[in-house]
C-alpha cells in the first residue's frame, strides 16, 4: 500500500491520483517507447575519442568521462555520435588545426559537426568545428582533478557550451534532477524512509538533500532570484506526524516549514516569478486546493487561501502557468480524475475550472512547459498509465509513451523540450529521461528502491 495513504487517510485518493509505485528489486530494464508526431533527424556528429598525450589519467577514467560527454550529446535533442573509426581519430589527431578540420573533407562524408577533444597533463582542451558554417570554436582549457564526481560536472558544462556555439540556445546537461527516494532504514531494516536526493542530468552524482529519517516526497525547486540568493526546494515530509509542506536549501539538510495552516498539506508548486506557491491540504475535511502568496523581495509567506473546493471532490497536482495566471490541477468534481485550469487569482465566487483533458478518464500529475505551450500529464491507457501531452496551441492530446511500467509524475526541462518521469513495474520502481525528438525513453537511476515525483533542479 502506498506510505502516504497509510499515514494521511484523509488525503489517501489525492496521493492515489499522483502516485501508485510498489518498491522492488531492480531487474533488467523495461523498454518505454516515444510516440513523436513529427521528429526531427539528429543531426551526425564526430568526436574524437577522449586520449590523454601523457598519460596523466588511467585509460578507465578517460572513459568514464568520454561516456559522459557521449551521453550529454546523444540526448540533448540535436545530435547523434557517430561510431569512431582509426582514419578519423588519424585526421583529428593532426596538430594542424586545417588539417585536422578540413572542410571538404567532413563535407564530403556528410558530418556537420567536428569536436576535438584531448588530455594533456591535467588539463582537457576542446576545439568544435560547424562544418556547415566553417567556424571553429576553441574552449577554454578546463582543470581536471581526476576525480570523477568532479570532474563530470565540467564536462555537463563543456557539453552545454558546445550546445550554445552550435545552436544558439542553453543545453541542459548541466542542471541536476531533484527527486523522492525511499528505501529501508539501514538502522533498522523493518522501516522505510523516503529523502529527497539529487543527481546529474544522466543519473550521475547522486545524494541525499534531505537527512530527517522520515518520510520526504515531492520536491520542487524554488530557482534564485530576488530574496532566494540560494537555490531552495519545496518539499512535503512528515516528520511531525501530519504532511507539511517544508522549505530548505539544497545543503541544510533539514528544512523549516513554510506553510502554517492546519491539516495535511502535499504536494506543493511554485510560481515562476517566486510570488506564490499552490498545494492541497485537507483542513476542511477534504482535499481541496489552497494558494498561498510570497514575497519575493524578502521571502515573507503570506496567509494560506482555499483557491478551490467542491463537494465530495478530491483535487490534486497543481502546476503554474509560466506566468503565473492559471494553475493546471487534477480533481475528480465530475467523477473520474481529469485535468482542469483555474485562475490564480481568487475571487469572491468558488473559481470555475475549465476541463482541459477529455480523451482519458484517468488523468493525473499534470506539469505545464516553461515555454507554456504544452501540459505534460499521466493517463491511464488501456490499463497502464502512460506519459500524454496536451498542446494548448492546437488543443490536441497526444500519448507520447507506450510501453510497460505506470509511468507518473512528469517534469518538464527549461528548454520544453526534455521530460523527467518516474516508472514502476514489478521488478523496478526509476526515472527515465525523455527527449522529444528521439523514440526511446533513457533510464538514470537504478537499483533497490523506490525513485520518483522527479523535478528539474538548479544549474
Amino acid at each position: 500500500m502506498n506510505i502516504i495513504s497509510i499515514l494521511t487517510t484523509g488525503l489517501c485518493l489525492s496521493l492515489a491520483l499522483c502516485s501508485n509505485l510498489q518498491s522492488a528489486p531492480k531487474d533488467a530494464p523495461q523498454e518505454i517507447r516515444i510516440q513523436l508526431s513529427s521528429a526531427s533527424t539528429l543531426s551526425p556528429l564526430y568526436a574524437s575519442r577522449l586520449t590523454s598525450e601523457d598519460n596523466s589519467f588511467p585509460i578507465n577514467y578517460l572513459h568514464d568521462l568520454s561516456s559522459v560527454f557521449d551521453h550529454d550529446m546523444n540526448h540533448n535533442g540535436k545530435t547523434k555520435v557517430l561510431p569512431r573509426t582509426s582514419d578519423k581519430e588519424t585526421l583529428l589527431s593532426n596538430k594542424d588545426a586545417k588539417i585536422a578540420f578540413n572542410l571538404q573533407n567532413w563535407k564530403s562524408q556528410g558530418i556537420p559537426y567536428v569536436i576535438k577533444i584531448f588530455v594533456t597533463g591535467k588539463t582537457l582542451s576542446a576545439s568544435v568545428c560547424n562544418v556547415v558554417t566553417g567556424s571553429l570554436k576553441v574552449f577554454p582549457e578546463i582543470s581536471l582533478t581526476g576525480n570523477l564526481s568532479q570532474d563530470r560536472r565540467q564536462i555537463h558544462k563543456l557539453s552545454d557550451g558546445i550546445h550554445k556555439a552550435l545552436f544558439g540556445t542553453e543545453g541542459i546537461a548541466n542542471s541536476r534532477i531533484l527527486f523522492s527516494y525511499q528505501n529501508r532504514d539501514s538502522s533498522d531494516p523493518s522501516k522505510s524512509i523516503s529523502e529527497i536526493w539529487e543527481c546529474d542530468w544522466d543519473g550521475g552524482n547522486a545524494r541525499p538533500v534531505t537527512k530527517e529519517s522520515t518520510y520526504c516526497i515531492s520536491p520542487v525547486l524554488i530557482s534564485k532570484g530576488g530574496h532566494f540568493t540560494k537555490d531552495m526546494f519545496l518539499y512535503a515530509s512528515y516528520k511531525t506526524g501530519q504532511s507539511k509542506i517544508y522549505i530548505s536549501t539544497l545543503d541544510e539538510g533539514k528544512g523549516k516549514k513554510a506553510v502554517d495552516i492546519r491539516g495535511n498539506q502535499l504536494l506543493p508548486a511554485i510560481s515562476k516569478q517566486r510570488d506564490k506557491i499552490a498545494f492541497i491540504c485537507d483542513a476542511s475535511g477534504r482535499a481541496d486546493l489552497f494558494i498561498q502568496p510570497i514575497r519575493p523581495d524578502n521571502g515573507q509567506m503570506g496567509t494560506p487561501i482555499q483557491l478551490f473546493s467542491f463537494p465530495r471532490s478530491t483535487q490534486a497536482s497543481p502546476t503554474f502557468s509560466p506566468d503565473g495566471s492559471k494553475i493546471a490541477f487534477a480533481s475528480d468534481k465530475d467523477g473520474s480524475t481529469r485535468i482542469y485550469t483555474i485562475s490564480s487569482q481568487r475571487s469572491e465566487k468558488r473559481g470555475d475550472p475549465q476541463l482541459l483533458t477529455k480523451k482519458n478518464r484517468e488523468n493525473s500529475c499534470p506539469s505545464w512547459s516553461p515555454d507554456g505551450t504544452k501540459l505534460a500529464y499521466s493517463a491511464k491507457t488501456d490499463g497502464i498509465r502512460q506519459i500524454w501531452i496536451y498542446d494548448f496551441r492546437s488543443g490536441e492530446e497526444s500519448q507520447l509513451t507506450v510501453g510497460g511500467g505506470n509511468k507518473e509524475n512528469p517534469c518538464w526541462a527549461a528548454n520544453s523540450q526534455h521530460l523527467v518521469f518516474n516508472s514502476t513495474d514489478e521488478n523496478s520502481s526509476d526515472l527515465y529521461l525523455v527527449n522529444l525528438e528521439q523514440p526511446e525513453a533513457i533510464r538514470i537511476t537504478q537499483g533497490p528502491g523506490k525513485k520518483h515525483y522527479p523535478t528539474w533542479g538548479p544549474r
